[in-house]
């Protein structure tokens, strides 16, 4: 059973309820955490629209709360204070074993303290980290951190690296990943302070690195993994998202302009419906948060309903394969020991860490 914090997101309740209630269409079980009040009514219209007696025959349960945590709030005190919240409790149910894994597309900060503090670190791990594969001209590359950790430390991207090996040589059976590290130059001198410290301790690592690798160089096929501190990462998430959504509003207002580009936009309508299934975002699955011992997707805030679905169906794969369980046990072989004072213990963890 997959838990859904049914009140997290830009458009929750509403494109999360019937996210949730697709996946169920498809018999997946899912678990809705959130105000009744406002989720049933909802489901009601769902099944009403699909023609079932009622949406009770679908594996579907609702688990009450009273409390959301929202976008604007700090991290780490609206976990601790906010005990009744639709993602503590979600998260809470995979911790004690009720549901398998959860999928939240509210605060990704809140996410990831939540994780840490209910579902604990994977021994050795300084900070988990969201990571996802990011679509290339000839593939895909995986990327991380996408927005857990604004400010990271040397030995935090260093992990990220040994994170992004064996989560791509888990998933593609590639052996020995290529990994580099995002920066504003090919050269080991350029980069920010931590990115340079980072640099020489991957040189030195067992891992294949590659260097440095610029944003405008991400879809060429260079590397396998992309390393980066989560403000980097998820600013270049959104802005090549950003860049999806001008690129089709440039291409409607030229059809707009000439009835002969309308008919060669119709005429290639298969290669368009293509290409947006790999630039539209609103269409893909949520980031897996690594470095926690229970399957925890984090979708965009922006999430619909689609999103929703197929974050769902992935958390319902992966928790079917026993993914995290399987990269969990590899990580934990292939990480570099730190020294003790390199570890930042849970009840202090901020979602900011300072370099």
């Amino acid at each position: 059973m997959i838990a859904i914090d049914a009140m997290g997101g830009d458009h929750a309740p509403k494109e999360i309820v019937h996210g949730s209630f697709n996946a169920a269409l498809h018999g997946i079980p899912v678990q809705l955490f959130g105000d009744t009040q406002q989720i049933e009514p909802l489901l009601k219209e769902l099944a009403t629209l699909s023609r079932l007696s009622s949406w009770h025959t679908l594996p579907i349960s609702i688990v009450h709360t009273t409390q959301v945590i929202h976008m604007g709030q700090e991290p780490t005190r609206a976990v601790v204070a906010k005990k009744d919240s639709s993602l503590v409790k979600a998260v809470q149910a995979v911790a004690d074993g009720t549901c398998t894994a959860v999928v939240s597309a509210g605060s990704s900060g809140a996410a990831m303290v939540a994780g840490t503090f209910i579902l604990s670190r994977v021994e050795g791990v300084l900070r988990p980290a969201i990571g996802e594969f990011i679509p290339t001209k000839k593939g895909s590359i995986f990327c991380m951190d996408l927005g857990a950790n604004t400010d990271c430390k040397p030995e935090f991207l260093e992990q990220f690296a040994y994170m992004g090996h064996t989560y791509v040589s888990l998933l593609k059976k590639v052996t020995r990943p290529r990994i580099a590290l995002l920066s504003n130059g090919e050269e080991p001198y350029k980069g920010s302070l931590a990115v340079k410290h980072a640099f020489a301790l991957l040189q030195n690592s067992p891992l294949n690195f590659v260097g440095n690798l610029e944003s405008r160089d991400l879809f060429d096929d260079h590397a396998d993994v992309l390393v980066c501190d989560g403000f980097t990462g998820n600013v270049l998430l959104k802005g090549m998202q950003g860049t999806a959504k001008a690129i089709t509003y440039w291409i409607n207002e030229e059809r707009k302009k000439s009835w002969l580009y309308s008919l060669g936009l119709l005429l290639s309508k298969g290669l368009w419906k293509n290409l947006k299934k790999k630039i539209d975002y609103s269409h893909m699955h949520g980031a897996l948060l690594l470095g926690v011992n229970k399957p925890l997707i984090i979708a965009h805030g922006n999430s619909n309903a689609v999103s929703v679905e197929q974050s769902i169906i992935f958390a319902h794969k992966i928790s079917q394969e026993k993914l995290v369980e399987q990269f969990n046990t590899k990580l934990i072989q292939l990480l570099p020991k730190q020294k003790e004072h390199e570890f930042v213990p849970a009840q202090k963890m901020q979602d900011e860490v300072q370099l």
